[in-house]
């Protein structure tokens, strides 16, 4: 069959656009990584509760991602499936996580305070739904070439180390000294930044969508009648390919949640090391040579041999790099951790230069693990239609961010819980919380630990995961004769 007919391509600029979709949803969810601060500080929630606050809102985010898959899958207008989503979600979240931050501090303190919040969190939550619906179908809906699809998961991964490399350094190096700690000051402050570079990702990625997402001839690519939530779980649990994708990715994103969390941060780089803006310029210097790897591993490996086999690798990699890296803060000297142009520094050490090294392999194999994920749900999308005769972009990507979600916000609650253990029941550590070896423990475990755990996860579900580039073009194959047939729903 001609190659020409099986592929639908994507140009650079509506690639480069689309990855912005990535920046736009996840800096939402960087800044509410540092909300627990903000619960304990100006709301009055313990910090157990604060911790479990995360995970409990997650799961109602969780299903608010189901339904909002269903009303897109049967949602056909002239802006196409996602589109008005996108726009609805962008402003919706603009307008809510302002409401959010500067609403509560208006109302009486205690049982007042915390039901305003709560209540304009959820609303909060299903605007970053709308906004996200299309992020985990851009690579199917923008394009079937496996190539293109492994591009995008490499862009996708230059733009979220942009933004997790760039979001310390705004935070520790330039609102943090303004501000001088997580008060209502440094949230007001930081929300400015998020939710205006989330407007202007939005807007690119509605752009970038504008030839692909349109609205389809009357009964196209319809889900069946009846669908509901019953079936929709019948599909993750029927879609073997699928649910391994789930566990490899909750775990990965559980992983890189607890490396991001503001109180793993604080324990390692303030109280370990001793200096809180090391975590910014860790991230500075680590940036481009991470980048560098995801080039060569999305992008050169998953171009050639598909994105399971560039997922293998990554995943080997990081296991040996998480090992060596715990062994380094164990035996090294984390005193000596000092980077040019900040405090302390006097010249080069072992340790910074062997932390560097390591922190920039853990990176960029942990974004390339990460990145490979869209390209290969794009494929589990294309499998479930090869498999049902159902093309249901909107509501595999709810299924995935579902089980993403709810694994991945144990991350909030493990360290509050850890933290409570020792001690810390009113407040969380802070900068100036002095040293202690359960302290060290619970920050070895959430920058590295969960992260050997994830990877160890991510191998045994590869094993079972068989949507090879060989399958896809058996099924892109399989899929074109069909339509062809007019045998597709």
């Amino acid at each position: 069959m001609n190659e020409s007919k099986q592929f639908k391509r994507a140009s650079w600029l509506q690639m480069l656009m689309a990855a912005a979709m990535s920046i736009a949803v996840n800096i939402y969810i960087s800044y509410t990584g540092y909300i627990n601060y903000y619960l304990t500080g100006v709301v009055g929630f313990s910090v157990v509760i604060a911790g479990s606050f995360v995970t409990i809102f997650r799961i109602w985010d969780a299903v608010t991602d189901v339904g909002m898959g269903m009303v897109v899958d049967r949602t056909n207008t002239r802006l196409g499936k996602f589109r008005p989503f996108m726009i609805a979600g962008g402003i919706g979240s603009f307008i809510s996580s302002h409401a959010l931050i500067y609403l509560p501090p208006m109302v009486a303190e205690g049982m007042p305070r915390k039901v305003v919040f709560i209540l304009i969190y959820l609303v909060f939550v299903l605007m970053t739904t709308m906004q996200a619906c299309a992020l985990r179908a851009s690579a199917q809906v923008l394009t079937n070439d496996p190539k293109q699809r492994a591009t995008m998961g490499m862009l996708n991964g230059i733009a979220l180390t942009l933004l997790y490399s760039g979001m310390p350094i705004l935070v520790f190096s330039h609102i943090m000294p303004m501000t001088r700690g997580f008060n209502l000051e440094f949230f007001t402050t930081l929300l400015r930044y998020t939710s205006i570079i989330s407007l202007v990702c939005i807007a690119m990625s509605v752009l970038s969508f504008g030839k692909h997402d349109v609205k389809r001839p009357e009964g196209e690519d319809k889900p069946a009648p009846g669908f509901n939530m019953k079936e929709a779980l019948s599909v993750l649990v029927n879609n073997k390919q699928l649910l391994m994708l789930v566990l490899s990715a909750g775990t990965d994103k559980l992983a890189t949640t607890l490396q991001g969390n503001a109180t793993v941060v604080v324990i390692i780089f303030a109280i370990v090391a001793g200096n809180s803006q090391l975590s910014s310029a860790a991230n500075a210097y680590t940036m481009w040579p991470s980048i560098i790897m995801i080039l060569l591993g999305v992008g050169a490996l998953g171009r050639k041999f598909g994105a399971k086999r560039s997922l293998v690798v990554s995943s080997w990699g990081g296991l040996a790099v998480c090992t060596l890296s715990i062994l380094l803060w164990m035996f090294g000297d984390p005193h000596s951790l000092a980077f040019p142009g900040y405090e302390g520094f006097q010249g080069w050490t072992f340790f910074t230069i062997a932390y560097l090294v390591l922190w920039c392999a853990m990176k960029g194999f942990g974004m390339v693990a990460s990145n490979s994920l869209n390209p290969m749900l794009a494929d589990v999308i294309d499998y479930e239609e090869y498999r049902s005769g159902k093309y249901l972009p909107g509501i595999i990507g709810a299924l995935f961010n579902l089980a993403d979600k709810i694994i991945s916000s144990l991350g909030s609650t493990v360290i509050a819980l850890l933290c409570a253990m020792i001690g810390f029941t009113s407040e969380l550590p802070t900068v100036d919380t002095p040293y202690s070896i359960p302290l060290f423990a619970i920050g070895l475990l959430g920058m590295y630990g969960i992260s050997i755990i994830g990877l160890i996860v991510n191998l045994i579900c590869l094993h079972f995961y068989q949507l090879t580039p060989e399958k896809m073009a058996e099924i892109r194959s399989a899929l074109v004769e069909r339509k062809a047939a007019g045998s597709i729903n």
